[in-house]
């Protein structure tokens, strides 16, 4: 069982003591050892070891600080939930399945749980801070990438997205707004609240984001498995490319019908090999979609996708440079679900 913390109310207050605010810098300092600095922590988080600084998101539970450990100064993103909205047991599993899924994930493109722990009133999760923010604010500065920026990422995605396969976790809700960007140019996947560890081969319920579900979710038995992912993953390669979405709608029912029908509209100025690669990913038979590892084959990807570090740098530079000059852009672990969890944070 976990220890209880003090309420930390008062370091939540705008006091400028125990603010930390990096504003739009991004430090070099950023580019360091996460893994060493995990593995330095001995002892259980609190929150009197951090310093709490400027809100850097907000959701349905709760909100996302920016914040430093005092100790190292090393710089997290702290995940506060508040413990009221979390009304129901289910969602307490659900926070539950978030946690112990993604501290076990370890992957270059995927963001790190460091640890995590609580109070009467919130959950805290100590998460790595990925600087850049969120893909869906790129896509609405640039309008649309070109196909190197696109591979990249499409690239970087199906290996993180391969790795959480082969671990059995399905992330299913894989669009721009749970895609961050790395002070390297990297894209890192981010918010497992809809994740689920796999052990079976199928799932029967639905979670995710209605314009990048897959088809099969739309079926009365809503049976799935890991290939929903690489649906989403397409509709997010459509999106990057063209800036808008391949099944859209005024009503749930006018966009669930399209998906259905996964009749996809190419415009003409779309590269003819990554209208092929995206048109395998949007099968509608999931048995039928190209499996994560076969997109390295792909042409559009081998002569687009940057694959070095230093590339990736580069390129990102480039697309700063761009957008500087263009005045019209804006500037197989245990994941069982336990009641003893569940009931010892929603008790306390």
């Amino acid at each position: 069982m976990l220890p209880s913390h003090s309420d930390p109310s008062h370091l939540l207050c705008s006091s400028p003591s125990n603010v930390y605010d990096t504003g739009n810098h991004v430090s070099r300092s950023f580019v360091n050892s996460s893994a060493d600095f995990h593995k330095k922590r001995k002892s259980k988080w609190t929150i009197d070891d951090l310093d709490i600084g400027r809100k850097l998101g907000e959701g349905r539970f709760g909100s996302v600080h920016l914040a430093r450990e005092k100790a190292s100064r090393f710089v997290i993103a702290l995940k506060i939930l508040l413990k009221p909205r979390l009304v129901t047991k289910e969602l307490m599993k659900q926070v539950q399945r978030e946690i112990e899924i993604q501290s076990h994930l370890k992957h270059p493109n995927i963001v790190r749980m460091y640890s995590y722990f609580y109070d009467t009133k919130r959950i805290y999760l100590v998460l790595e801070y990925v600087p850049r923010g969120e893909l869906s604010k790129e896509i609405n500065r640039f309008g649309h990438f070109g196909d190197s920026r696109a591979a990249t990422y499409v690239y970087q995605l199906s290996k993180a997205l391969s790795y959480c396969h082969q671990n059995d976790v399905i992330h299913r809700d894989i669009k721009p707004e749970n895609i961050l960007l790395g002070v390297r140019g990297e894209v890192k996947i981010a918010d497992f609240g809809s994740a689920v560890h796999l052990p079976a081969s199928r799932r029967m319920t639905t979670f995710g984001t209605l314009n990048y579900l897959a088809p099969e979710l739309f079926h009365l038995e809503c049976v799935h498995d890991h290939r929903v992912d690489i649906w989403s993953l397409g509709i997010l390669t459509f999106e990057m490319l063209t800036g808008h979405l391949p099944f859209d709608g005024e009503t749930f029912q006018e966009i669930s019908e399209k998906i259905q029908y996964a009749d996809v509209s190419y415009p003409d100025t779309l590269n003819l090999g990554a209208t092929k690669l995206i048109t395998s990913m949007l099968k509608k038979l999931s048995s039928q979609r190209v499996s994560l590892n076969e997109i390295d084959n792909y042409d559009w990807i081998k002569m687009n996708a940057e694959f070095s570090v230093n590339q990736c740098l580069a390129a990102l530079q480039d697309w700063e440079n761009v957008s500087n000059q263009n005045s019209t852009c804006p500037s197989s672990s245990s994941y069982e679900c336990s009641s003893t969890f569940v009931n010892t944070f929603s008790n306390d």
